[in-house]
């Protein structure tokens, strides 16, 4: 997995991001969509241009709806069903429009395994209790040259992951 410090993760594909001060401009920038407005997207159709015509989308309330679900199982599923669908959406309806989840972290509950190149999610040591984000998320995008650690600018710092886009 790449590093980037840039800013180019805000301007297509998808990125969870953790990190107050990566999401600072973006939340000063204007609302965030709600997590249920965007995935009633799935169901009414993309609005004509992105929410608020901004750059990337703001999604909020992930890390929620992935805490409530009893198991890692259910919780890489309902990726699969919903995120998934969405974020590979956004991509083709918005060829040149990020869409971000903000995620409230703190950011020990994100952990890369270099040995899958997965990025992992949850409370514990145990990884069978944690859910494959990436994989939930991306799918096939989720590994190899197009996924990125979002490092905090002037720190190795990871604040984030961004794949450039979801296939």
């Amino acid at each position: 997995m790449r590093e980037t410090d840039g800013t180019s993760w805000t301007r297509k594909g998808c990125s969870i991001v953790w990190s107050p001060e990566l999401l600072g401009p973006l939340i000063t920038g204007g609302e965030a969509v709600p997590l249920r407005v965007a995935l009633s997207w799935l169901k009414t159709g993309f609005p004509d241009s992105p929410p608020g015509d901004r750059n990337p989308i703001l999604v909020g309330g992930l890390q929620t709806a992935l805490t409530v679900l009893p198991t890692p199982d259910a919780r890489f599923q309902w990726l699969r069903q919903n995120i998934f669908p969405l974020a590979k959406g956004v991509g083709n309806h918005w060829a040149r429009v990020g869409i971000v989840f903000a995620m409230d972290g703190p950011g020990k509950l994100f952990s890369l395994n270099e040995a899958d190149d997965q990025v992992y999610f949850g409370r514990g040591s145990d990884r069978a209790e944690k859910v494959a984000i990436t994989s939930g998320m991306w799918a096939g995008a989720a590994t190899g040259a197009g996924t990125f650690q979002i490092l905090v600018p002037g720190t190795k710092e990871v604040g984030g992951y961004h794949v450039i886009k979801v296939s």
